[in-house]
């Protein structure tokens, strides 16, 4: 059953945990910042489309704030903050309250194992994307409930088709590694745990 409002972030901290769930290896793991802020109309996640760029992998989808561990990171936190305060003008130290880590994932396109860290805002910020993010939207968690706006993605590489688990949120189709940790989340809430129809 899902939570209500008064509980969502709850259930969500209670899956979380404050130790690392991995070591971190510099260019081989990295940070996401998963941002929640609390809406007049409920919680709502901070989705970002990343700019269309020659070699970029991640060209154009829809993800959250993060990158790569880099040797200066104390933490997957300290990567996640440094890339969303990069890439989205947020400082989450001075704005958030860090919840805690969610398991890792592993993406397909590349050997990195991701490590998502949650974050709740702890009042109004302004997002001042840089030149790597085209767009922003803030998604209410309530839309990562239930099967209405679950759908598939399909890939073509070439001569190859790959299909994959989707989310389309308010005219982002998310899918890969963003799909998997939005999914886990609203597993944590009491929503849909699987991402396949």
């Amino acid at each position: 059953m899902a939570h209500s409002s008064g509980t969502r972030i709850g259930a969500i901290a209670g899956g979380l945990r404050q130790d690392e769930p991995i070591g971190r290896v510099e260019r081989r793991t990295a940070g996401v910042a998963v941002i929640i802020r609390t809406a007049p109309s409920g919680e709502e996640v901070l989705l970002i489309r990343r700019a269309v760029r020659e070699g970029d992998p991640w060209s154009g989808d829809a993800a959250f704030p993060g990158g790569r561990v880099e040797a200066a990171d104390g933490s997957f936190r300290d990567a996640a903050a440094r890339e969303a305060l990069e890439e989205v003008g947020v400082d989450l130290a001075a704005n958030a309250r860090f919840l805690g880590y969610m398991h890792q994932f592993q993406s397909r396109r590349r050997d990195i194992w991701v490590v998502p860290g949650v974050f709740l805002l702890a009042g109004t910020v302004s997002i001042r994307a840089n030149s790597e993010v085209s767009s922003y939207l803030w998604v209410p968690l309530l839309d990562l409930l239930g099967r209405e706006n679950r759908s598939t993605f399909t890939l073509v590489l070439g001569e190859d088709r790959m299909t994959f688990p989707s989310l389309n949120l308010r005219g982002y189709v998310v899918w890969g590694l963003t799909e998997k940790i939005l999914t886990s989340l609203a597993g944590s809430m009491g929503g849909e745990a699987g991402g396949s129809l």
